[in-house]
């Protein structure tokens, strides 16, 4: 967990700052640095704070965070805090070795020395609670990614990714300006399987399928039709990936 060099004083300025401005003051980001634990003055509750996003603390894990500064602030200043940190963000949760950093409002698993040495080093990670990534799975989250160094794009939707085979899908899909670079080798791990459930379709065509399994036994992935609204939008051809089923594919029995 990084160290912070701020002066003693600084909880209280930050605490009287935040109380003033109430809670617009917190609209997105907080200004408190990262490592410090946000408290609710009414409940008691814990957050750990990474680039300027909240991380709830349960109560059965507040010993793993021994030391750290507090700032006590009214519950409805810390509601409005962020869930995602700042791209760019390291974060390590305290029960695991890996190390991610946040692109995209998705975190991206950093996997060897090297890598870490290119998004930053040891000082900057935030150590965060366990039971920390439910805020990140938005199925509706599309992004354009590319691990440093190479040239394949790809567009990242609900765990999946599916390569950017010509120049009218990565325009439709906002062009290469909006590009975002990940570690390398973060996707040696993420196929097009998506996560059970979503609702795509493919951007020359208004039919939407849903994405699941068959049967409770089921290791294959289908696509089914459904009347539902689409959470994204993918590339002419990705989900023929999937076979189709002759109902509506489940993710629960």
């Amino acid at each position: 967990m990084r160290i912070s060099s701020l002066l003693a004083f600084l909880p209280r300025w930050l605490a009287l700052g935040l109380s003033l401005f109430g809670v617009q003051a917190l609209a997105d980001y907080t200004i408190v640095p990262d490592g410090y634990v946000l408290l609710s003055i009414e409940h008691g509750h814990r957050y750990m704070v990474a680039g300027g996003a909240k991380f709830y603390i349960p109560p059965s894990q507040l010993s793993a965070f021994p030391g750290v500064t507090t700032v006590a602030l009214p519950q409805a200043t810390i509601d409005s805090v962020t869930t995602i940190p700042r791209d760019g963000t390291l974060i390590r949760p305290y029960h695991e070795n890996k190390i991610y950093v946040v692109v995209g409002n998705m975190f991206w698993w950093i996997p060897n020395p090297t890598e870490l040495g290119y998004w930053d080093d040891w000082r900057t990670i935030t150590v965060i609670p366990y039971g920390w990534d439910p805020a990140f799975y938005n199925y509706s989250n599309t992004i354009l990614v590319q691990e440093r160094s190479t040239s394949q794009v790809y567009l990242w939707i609900a765990g999946a990714r599916f390569p950017i085979t010509n120049e009218a899908d990565l325009n439709y899909f906002g062009g290469y300006a909006n590009v975002k670079a990940i570690p390398l080798g973060t996707l040696a791990s993420i196929t097009y399987q998506a996560w059970c459930g979503v609702n795509l379709r493919e951007r020359s065509s208004s039919t939407v399928y849903t994405v699941g399994y068959g049967s409770s036994t089921s290791a294959t992935m289908r696509r089914g039709v459904t009347t539902s609204p689409a959470d994204g939008v993918v590339p002419d051809g990705a989900l023929s990936v999937f076979p189709l089923s002759s109902g509506t594919p489940a993710c629960i029995w």
